[in-house]
Formats: C-alpha cells, structure tokens, sequence
C-alpha cells in the first residue's frame, strides 16, 4: 500500500499512478523529515511556521553559532512537526568537515527513531 509521494516528485512507468510513491513507513517518514527540512516559513497555505525555514541562514558566516542554531531550528520544527520521532543523532556539516559538500551549500545528516518502537530507525542526508 502507497503511503506517500517522494520527493522530489518522478514519474513511473507502474500501475499505482504517475507519481513514485513510498511503500513503506520509513520511506515515508524520511520523505516528511526532507519535506520539513527545506520547506520555509509561508510556503504552505493554512501552515505558515510549517518547516526549518533555512534560508534565514542564507547569508550568515559559517562558524560553531551558526551550526547550533541551524541544529535547534531543526530540532524545534521536528519537535512541532513530527513528534513521533526521536532524533538520536543531528550532524550541521559544512565543506571543512565533508568534502561533498560545496562551498556555498549546508549538509544535514539526521538519524531518527519511532518514539513507539525504537527498532524501527532510518537516516536522512541532504544538502541544502
């Protein structure tokens, strides 16, 4: 059974429709986490404080302040957004620490729990 779109959206060629689509809870959660974590503020009609809202940080010098407050804003809008979750690890990467991520971008790795059962974990990467 589909439980959501992915994201970014792609077309497939299957019988369940035009839009890829998640099989599984895990999928489906790491798809909301990525949706929550690039959405900003006034994007979505009815939920103006729905997302990080990173391109507030667009602009700012990349020092360990900047790091901690994109890792609170994250885990504030994870907290309102998703509170099933736990968030059992949250890495703020810039390029000294990975070289995979360019200069001008932020990398997040975030490795989360089901507040419920635990043993269902999963991970997100991306960058922004």
């Amino acid at each position: 059974m589909p439980y959501n779109f992915t994201l970014p959206f792609r077309l497939t060629t299957g019988s369940g429709g035009y839009f890829e689509v998640t099989n599984d809870v895990l999928s489906a959660t790491a798809s909301n986490i990525r949706s929550v974590l690039v959405t900003n503020w006034g994007e979505r009609p009815m939920h103006y404080r729905f997302g990080c809202n990173l391109r507030e940080f667009l602009f700012e010098p990349r020092t360990d302040a900047l790091r901690r407050r994109l890792a609170d804003r994250v885990i504030q809008q994870m907290a309102e957004w998703m509170p099933f979750i736990t968030i059992s690890e949250l890495n703020v990467l810039f390029t000294e620490d990975d070289a995979s991520v360019r200069e001008n971008q932020v990398g997040i790795r975030l490795v989360f729990r089901f507040s419920e059962d635990p043993r269902l974990a999963g991970q997100v990467q991306l960058t922004i």
